[in-house]
């Protein structure tokens, strides 16, 4: 029997088994029963080959069974060698099943993956489920820091962003626009961006945020933005205001993955970056497989478009279409005009 846990209150953490290791579990009679308390998912793969393949196209399987006696398995050796070509490689964890000792050329193969354990063969069920319970967790664990260390290269690459434009702003005489960027550098330092409130329940203060950029073509203190750059602006600015209510509302409350995904999409353009499938889904904040459904949904609308990598064609990027990019600026215009106070802002569907 292959169990599929159903009605958990979080998704069954997907376990790609190899078919040769599978026959041996069953062999052992130590296969996962249909009652065993683990949260996941037993899929056998039509073949060793095939193992291969959905690694290649599915970020999702979290566990990876094989079982391989030396570092010379071929499917072993082919998983080690791709490993870094993986979609989900930083936090798929390795299960190898294995009835000799690890040897050194095994051992070399195994330090491919970020995360792998033994499990010495012949085992039973109560072996197989402990083994399972620690991948569970480790790749879990793996997964956290993947996100976090996402998160805090983007809010790396946004300060550096700031960063340049305060320089540019000080080399043109700019200051009002470079004091502006440095309020937001120390709010975003000093404030403790998606930290919990405190514990008194007392609601935070707001930070203090600067006026907004000018629009381009408008003189503010002497200062000029191109139009480019003002609507880089004000894109981040939209990211960021998405992002605080997380500091004083339940996680999850205000989930709006499609708009997340258009302002990073939009963002990304502006600033002249390709946004791969993974890095997509991170940004909005939601489960992969949600996130996959609502990528779907924008490019059935006709708003954004999947292309793959000229270098490596197993990679995707997500791009917005010339119409997904001329509403978003359109949008982003009729903000900026509302929040300047003009009264004639293009407050029209397009």
């Amino acid at each position: 029997m292959i169990p599929i846990t159903q009605n958990l209150p979080t998704p069954a953490v997907i376990t790609l088994v190899d078919p040769d290791c599978a026959e041996r579990l069953r062999d052992w009679n130590a296969a996962p029963a249909a009652d065993q308390p683990l949260n996941l998912s037993w899929q056998i793969a039509g073949s060793r080959g095939a193992v291969k393949d959905r690694l290649l196209r599915d970020q999702e399987v979290r566990v990876v069974v094989i079982a391989a006696s030396s570092g010379d398995d071929p499917l072993l050796r082919d998983l080690a060698r791709n490993c870094s070509q993986l979609p989900g490689h930083a936090w798929l964890h390795l299960l190898l099943v294995t009835s000799g000792p690890v040897t050194t050329p095994l051992l070399t193969q195994l330090r491919h993956f970020s995360s792998w354990s033994v499990l010495a063969a012949p085992c039973d069920s109560r072996d197989l489920g402990e083994a399972l319970g620690d991948a569970i967790e480790k790749s879990a664990e793996q997964h956290r820091l993947a996100m976090l260390s996402a998160a805090i290269r983007a809010d790396a690459e946004d300060i550096l962003v700031r960063t340049r434009n305060i320089v540019g702003a000080l080399c043109h005489g700019e200051v009002p626009a470079a004091l502006g960027n440095l309020i937001r550098i120390a709010d975003r330092l000093g404030s403790g961006e998606g930290r919990e409130l405190p514990a008194t329940g007392r609601a935070a203060q707001p930070m203090l945020q600067p006026a907004p950029p000018p629009r381009s073509g408008q003189a503010a203190a002497g200062q000029l933005l191109s139009e480019e750059d003002a609507n880089r602006h004000w894109t981040r600015s939209l990211i960021e205001l998405c992002s605080a209510r997380q500091n004083y509302f339940p996680e999850g409350l205000f989930s709006d993955p499609a708009w997340d995904m258009l302002l990073d999409l939009t963002y990304a353009r502006l600033a002249g970056k390709r946004v791969s499938v993974s890095s997509l889904c991170i940004a909005s904040r939601v489960p992969a497989t949600t996130a996959l459904r609502r990528i779907g949904d924008l490019v059935s609308q006709g708003l954004a478009a999947r292309k793959r990598d000229e270098a490596d064609g197993r990679r995707v990027f997500v791009e917005l279409t010339e119409d997904g990019f001329s509403r978003m600026l359109t949008y982003i215009d009729n903000i900026q005009s509302m929040l300047n106070g003009e009264p004639r802002a293009r407050l029209r569907k397009i």
